[in-house]
């Protein structure tokens, strides 16, 4: 294993855990790749997939929009983010084994298991991590652990039934699934909650359509344990019975009002867009209830489609949408489609949720986990 390979590893084990030891990893795995050599045809084979050409493409529209609108509060911050998206880009452009691949999915999920059993551990209050601050799960944010747990299973699932495993590694998978299952829905996030049972459905859908007995029993069982999860949490039912009486009694909150504040902003420039990193400028300039909602950090309108509508204008959006469009194409293309789609899939959902493509964690785990998927196949979209 060649030391591309061993980074990679690395970086499978370090994501959940450590963002110190992911970012010092990418750094010396983005460098290995480019002195690796054989830049032309590395060039060649991103410009050839329409997915690669359509990240760039939103790259330099936030350095272009910045050129051309100046700076804002949260220009530095937002560009810092935009230009990890030049990582997938060259990583796409290399190979790993599939051994390595292997290797680096399994350690992943290990890894995943121990930041599972931390966040367990904090939430019975058996250790105390991250002290008062209950916004943490195990080394991530609550919202982001949910969204890695949520991926985390859909590749158990994938792992369990698709791919040649011994009954070892099976027992050992299975048993990673509960605790899985246990740590995501004792979790305070919503969202990787709602994107899993979604997610499981259309997988279902896909694997089972031409066998009516099997795809009802299927989703049934799936509803049923739903239900059974659901009425056994005394906590999942206070956070999903809140948010659906906030909206039943029509009650404000800081999640509404950036909405409803970022169409109205959104409507006066639609086309043109305002500028790289001007949402929290713009937003909290309508009044000071805006202007206090900024103070409490809300840098976006926690919707990532708005989020890049309001900065880039119409521009923006459509390379955002194109992202994932020409990428569920290319996917398609590979062994296992049906179930390689899901992570596009996934990011189109939670993205109407929060900015999940602009966050550190979430957008090197897009990456990560792109990466995994084409590296040893290549068909362009």
């Amino acid at each position: 294993m060649n030391f591309k390979h061993i980074l990679l590893v690395i970086l499978s084990l370090s994501i959940p855990l450590s963002i110190a030891v992911s970012n010092v990893t990418l750094i010396l795995l983005t460098i290995t790749i480019v002195l690796e050599g054989d830049l032309k045809n590395k060039i060649r084979k991103i410009c050839s997939s329409k997915w690669m050409v359509s990240i760039i493409t939103l790259i330099l529209l936030y350095y272009l929009y910045w050129l051309i609108f100046g700076t804002y509060s949260d220009t530095l911050w937002i560009l810092k983010r935009v230009s990890i998206l030049w990582l997938l880009p060259v990583f796409y452009s290399t190979k790993f084994s599939y051994k390595t691949t292997q290797k680096a999915v399994f350690v992943f999920l290990i890894s995943m298991f121990i930041s599972s059993v931390i966040a367990i551990s904090e939430n019975y209050g058996f250790i105390n991590l991250n002290g008062d601050n209950w916004t943490w799960a195990a080394f991530l944010k609550y919202t982001d652990h949910n969204v890695f747990l949520a991926l985390s299973i859909l590749i158990l699932i994938y792992a369990y039934y698709k791919v040649n495993l011994s009954s070892l590694i099976k027992n050992i998978f299975v048993f990673f699934l509960f605790v899985y299952l246990f740590s995501i829905f004792s979790e305070a996030g919503k969202t990787g909650q709602i994107a899993l049972v979604l997610l499981i459905v259309v997988y279902i859908f896909q694997e089972l359509r031409k066998n009516i007995k099997k795809l009802i029993l299927s989703l049934s069982l799936l509803f049923m344990s739903v239900y059974l999860i659901y009425n056994s949490s005394e906590n999942l039912q206070k956070r999903f019975e809140k948010e659906i009486n906030m909206v039943l009694n029509k009650e404000s909150s800081n999640r509404l009002l950036l909405l409803q504040h970022s169409v109205e902003i959104i409507k006066q420039k639609p086309f043109v867009g305002y500028g790289a990193g001007s949402f929290s400028d713009k937003f909290g300039a309508i009044n000071e209830e805006t202007k206090k909602i900024v103070r409490y950090n809300h840098k976006t309108p926690h919707n990532n489609y708005l989020y890049i509508w309001m900065e880039l204008g119409i521009f923006g959006l459509v390379a955002l949408v194109s992202i994932f469009y020409f990428q569920i194409r290319e996917l398609k293309n590979l062994n296992g489609g049906s179930i390689m789609v899901l992570l596009p899939i996934m990011y189109l959902l939670i993205m109407f949720t929060d900015s999940y493509f602009l966050s550190f964690n979430t957008l090197v785990l897009y990456i990560y986990l792109s990466v995994i998927i084409v590296n040893y196949q290549y068909r362009p979209s």
